[in-house]
């Protein structure tokens, strides 16, 4: 009975929709502005990638002036200048945050061979950067780099589509109808659940490539031989009769599938949901 109970607790983890606050968090608003350097409005992730070939130029900049190579360091430096000083035109709003004046500095300490000052100076710079994100890199990446499920739709087991939302409290349902009838040794309707469960499960595997396009691992990962091989174990052990280990197996499709893909996926896209609505808010109020 232990089990059970905590499988239940697991289950009901595992599929509350309540989020609960300890305590309220202030965020910082990023600029509306962002998003056109992002997709789906741009067909690039320009701002990302920006971002990564800053921080690979300042780490070869670090690099070659610990080895005081100021013929290296000048070649990086016309990358690392024009993307810096991007930064402004792209986000007009942030044109505070940059700070050319730092970029001058380091131009000149570079061909001054003074790389005292210049690391000095690649301080100030990571310092800058450093704050900049302590203000808005998590909200910006929850809102710009996570999931969008609202125009995902999956087929329900008789074949009308619906919402991932419906999809996901018809899963809970199928699951606690089968610890349900386990609990209580009816097992023809454990199998009848477990069917409709099996069935909601590859349904909803077919949505997998709507984000991951190609790729075959995500959907591996969590839908694949493995959840199938417990399915076919949970059926078995149910038409035998084995109510214990049948609830075990249940616990492990709690983990393996429902825990893995929210772990992954449902998380983030709450968050974003979060952060999209107050941003709306914030704004509604201004105006």
């Amino acid at each position: 009975m232990k089990l059970f109970f905590l499988i239940i607790f697991i289950s009901q983890i595992i599929f509350s929709s309540h989020i609960t606050h300890a305590e309220t968090i202030n965020l910082k608003q990023a600029p509306a502005s962002l998003a056109k350097w992002y997709k789906p409005d741009n067909k690039r992730q320009v701002w990302l990638h920006t971002m990564f070939k800053l921080r690979r130029e300042l780490q070869a900049l670090r690099q070659y002036a610990e080895q005081e190579d100021k013929d290296s360091m000048r070649k990086w430096l016309i990358n690392f200048n024009k993307h810096y000083n991007s930064l402004s035109d792209m986000i007009p709003e942030w044109k505070d945050k940059i700070k050319p004046d730092l970029t001058a500095q380091l131009v000149k300490f570079t061909n001054d061979e003074n790389f005292y000052q210049v690391a000095l100076t690649l301080n100030k710079i990571s310092d800058s950067c450093d704050s900049c994100h302590k203000d808005y890199q998590a909200q910006v990446a929850a809102i710009y780099r996570s999931p969008d499920y609202s125009n995902i739709r999956i087929k329900d087991n008789d074949g009308n589509p619906q919402n991932i939302e419906n999809t996901m409290q018809e899963l809970s349902t199928y699951i606690n109808q089968i610890l349900i009838a386990l609990s209580d040794g009816k097992n023809k309707q454990a199998l009848t659940a477990s069917n409709d469960l099996n069935l909601q499960l590859k349904n909803m595997g077919e949505s997998c490539s709507t984000c991951h396009k190609d790729d075959a691992y995500p959907k591996e990962r969590i839908l694949g031989s493995m959840t199938a091989n417990n399915i076919d174990k949970l059926q078995m052990n149910i038409r035998e009769g084995n109510t214990k280990t049948s609830q075990k197996i249940m616990g492990e499709i709690a983990v393996t599938v429902c825990a893995r893909c929210h772990n992954t996926h449902k998380i983030v896209s709450n968050l974003r949901t979060m952060l999209i609505n107050k941003e709306a808010t914030n704004i509604k109020q201004k105006h």
